[in-house]
């Protein structure tokens, strides 16, 4: 379902890779192929010193495996009560129905939100925190269930329940691409770097390539059946293989365009895994499932690293902040739910207006949340909200975090994390 964002898409940084590998294998597939609350002038305790709690109340935290050293090094200060309030800035209103997806552009300035009235709403946004309603789409006879912009962007992508997905030039609003190959709803779609390819996920168990930069090349069917409802799909940092979050078992698998399994991330997650996301050191993937869990994963080693309890519901979504110490979940109990990523611990948790939360972003300066789901309408209109994030968050500059060399997934081949797109092969 889902994550979808800042200023080039973990999913975009990589994709491209995935696409050249995509030249290559596609002929045969053508056919079907947080830290807990410290009182003010007290210190919290090490990571590594606390023990997990087992309740649903923020300051939470539990886990299945710990690290004996956080995850990801921050120079952060220690989070005091006050720190941890997030306020309700203002509603995206002019949809007639309750919102299903939401998306912000690498760049910052551009909002979207899709909703169950098949209409995608662009929204602008200044450097000081202020959205405008810019432009509507219509096309869709479907909820908006996916969203996302190009790297560039230029142009924003949707995908809806009655299986069709449409592509929009941002600055003139002109429709630019669109088709309905899919036989179910589509869960998932993501551009390559360049922009110029666009990859969708489905229900109905397949993934398509579209080249729509040259339509035309669209006439012989690309795609891969993946013979299981796909529930979410993201790139791996390998840049060879990507991660497939699926309706038909409890595991997400690692593949490459002929099917074959590279990784499998399995035996915490009791119910299927419903939305995915990374990190942007690229050494973190989290999935969130129909088991109310949400898990953190050492893609180099295919283990989880901590279990975060705390949802009453299923998570339908889960999203980074650009320096990877945060965590943003929704779920299907109407929760927002901050957590702090070296931790565990579940700093805030939000619950008012929505009764289904469906997806949550950051902004890229990590001083808003968008969040979209099912609302309260006031009067005929509805939409997503914005949180404003704690000063904190902002003020403090943490200390950015280096990625670390990626091991391959692939056996005997041994890959750091890609430097920068590759131009995809011609199909």
């Amino acid at each position: 379902m889902k994550t979808p964002l800042f200023f080039l898409s973990s999913k975009s940084l990589i994709v491209s890779a995935l696409f050249l590998m995509a030249g290559t294998g596609i002929n045969s597939l053508m056919a079907q192929s947080k830290q807990p609350t410290a009182k003010p002038g007290t210190a919290a305790k090490p990571a590594a010193a606390r023990k997990p709690a087992t309740t649903g109340t923020t300051g939470e935290t539990a886990s299945t495996t710990e690290l004996t050293k956080p995850v990801i090094d921050s120079a952060a200060p220690a989070i005091l009560a006050t720190d941890t309030i997030f306020t309700l800035q203002e509603k995206l209103m002019g949809h007639t129905s309750s919102t299903e997806s939401v998306a912000i552009s690498p760049n910052g300035k551009w909002v979207a939100t899709g909703g169950w009235d098949r209409k995608v709403l662009l929204y602008s946004l200044d450097s000081n925190g202020f959205f405008k309603l810019v432009q509507t789409f219509t096309g869709h006879n479907g909820a908006v269930t996916c969203l996302m912009f190009d790297a560039q962007s230029t142009m924003l992508a949707s995908g809806s329940k009655d299986f069709s997905l449409r592509v929009v030039d941002i600055a003139t609003g002109a429709l630019k691409f669109q088709t309905m190959d899919h036989r179910d709803a589509i869960t998932a779609v993501e551009f390559e770097a360049t922009g110029k390819f666009v990859m969708t996920a489905s229900m109905d168990g397949t993934i398509r390539l579209y080249d729509i930069a040259n339509p035309t090349n669209n006439q012989k069917p690309r795609f891969y059946t993946y013979g299981k409802p796909v529930n979410d799909l993201l790139a791996a940092p390998n840049g060879k293989t990507f991660f497939v979050a699926n309706n038909g078992n409890n595991d997400v698998e690692s593949i490459d365009f002929t099917g074959k399994v590279y990784q499998k991330f399995t035996g915490v997650h009791t119910m299927p895994v419903n939305c995915l996301t990374l990190s942007n050191n690229k050494r973190l993937l989290v999935t969130g499932g129909n088991d109310k869990s949400i898990v953190i994963w050492d893609i180099a080693t295919a283990k989880p690293v901590k279990t975060l309890l705390g949802h009453t519901w299923k998570v339908n979504s889960v999203s980074f902040t650009k320096n990877d110490q945060y965590l943003v979940s929704t779920g299907n109990d109407g929760e927002i739910r901050i957590w702090d990523v070296n931790t565990g611990v579940c700093v805030s948790v939000q619950k008012n207006l929505i009764t289904t939360a469906r997806e949550a972003v950051f902004t890229p300066n990590m001083k808003q949340i968008l969040v979209s789901g099912k609302m309260v309408a006031q009067g005929a209109t509805y939409g997503a909200l914005v949180y404003r994030t704690p000063p904190l968050w902002h003020k403090a500059k943490a200390k950015p975090v280096k990625p670390e060399p990626v091991k391959s997934a692939t056996p005997g081949k041994p890959a750091t994390a890609p430097r920068g797109p590759k131009p995809p092969v011609k199909p």
